[in-house]
């Protein structure tokens, strides 16, 4: 018993020792964050979007996997069209650097700024669409989402949106603050079905990203998209049926290359439950990945997909 009383102090520093390093790479992420935020708000928007486009031409070359994993899901929008697929990849991974200088610089926007930024004329069929149950916008990882879900709420509408965790308890606060500032109400990943149902309830809309693994390690649903099968997460569609609100498809594409402002697209999911729940939950996320689906054929190089979606495509030898 002495030797275990007189070992446990050392043994307790071990550990903390142990933890050392991932506290220091847990800092050094959340200070990197915090001044490339900084720097990027000191530049010209022009310089730090060719910082952005430049860094995601260079992970274009030199992430392997990503390049080779986007150009097959090209190469499914455009309908086989090997060139085209590659272009597209190409510009991708230039859009998404040009989006995370607008992450970085999020937390500086103002409600003036959102103004300006978002174009939309689709507010009368969106007021339209609230009829006290809420709305369910669902989205991809295209354009720019953080800003389409703070013109809602700078719209008045009550806005919830289903944000992942970085990991990093610091990083975490700092862009829900950011999000909460600019009025959303940030639900976590992990309590998403009583946390989104909750907010219908109360009329809130809420904001989910639809071209993610399911939640939970979960097998998700198949849906028809580019002339192939995908699988991807049934929940937005039974928490929507669930609440009875309706479901928006919902994309906010850039403008232009080098523009920092956005055009909404919306449409409304018409849809009539049949009260099978399981055949609903497929329908409706089938009518949903449809709708996106010609979103994205519009401006293919605006979706940030990264991972292989098509099933067909993992495992065998890809492009690129």
């Amino acid at each position: 018993m002495r030797w275990r009383a007189r070992n446990s102090k050392p043994s307790s520093r071990a550990d903390a020792l142990r933890g050392w390093p991932a506290k220091m790479t847990s800092m050094a992420l959340y200070w990197a964050f915090r001044v490339a935020a900084r720097a990027l708000c000191l530049l010209p928007q022009r310089v730090g979007y060719a910082l952005g486009r430049g860094g995601g031409i260079a992970a274009f070359y030199l992430w392997r996997g990503g390049r080779r994993r986007c150009i097959r899901n090209m190469l499914h929008v455009t309908g086989g069209d090997a060139a085209r697929a590659r272009a597209c990849a190409r510009s991708s991974f230039a859009h998404y650097g040009c989006y995370l200088v607008d992450f970085l610089r999020f937390e500086r926007m103002t409600a003036q700024d959102v103004r300006r930024r978002f174009q939309f004329d689709g507010w009368p069929l969106v007021d339209a669409a609230r009829a006290g149950n809420g709305i369910v916008f669902v989205t991809l990882h295209f354009g720019n989402w953080d800003v389409a879900a703070a013109a809602l709420a700078e719209h008045g509408l009550p806005v919830s949106v289903l944000a992942e965790r970085f990991g990093n308890a610091r990083l975490d606060r700092a862009v829900v603050q950011a999000r909460e500032r600019l009025g959303m109400q940030v639900v976590p990943a992990d309590r998403m079905g009583p946390g989104i149902l909750r907010a219908l309830q109360r009329d809130d809309v809420v904001a989910l990203l639809i071209d993610v693994p399911q939640p939970g390690g979960g097998v998700g649903v198949e849906v028809a998209f580019f002339g192939g099968t995908i699988v991807v997460p049934d929940g937005p569609a039974r928490i929507a049926l669930r609440a009875g609100a309706p479901i928006v498809a919902a994309t906010a594409p850039r403008l232009g290359p080098w523009s920092d402002c956005y055009r909404g697209e919306v449409e409304v999911v018409a849809f009539t439950p049949s009260g099978d729940r399981e055949q609903d939950a497929r329908a409706l996320t089938q009518a949903t990945m449809h709708a996106l689906e010609d979103m994205v054929r519009r401006a293919p190089e605006q979706w940030y997909i990264f991972r292989s979606l098509w099933p067909a495509d993992r495992g065998g030898g890809e492009a690129g």
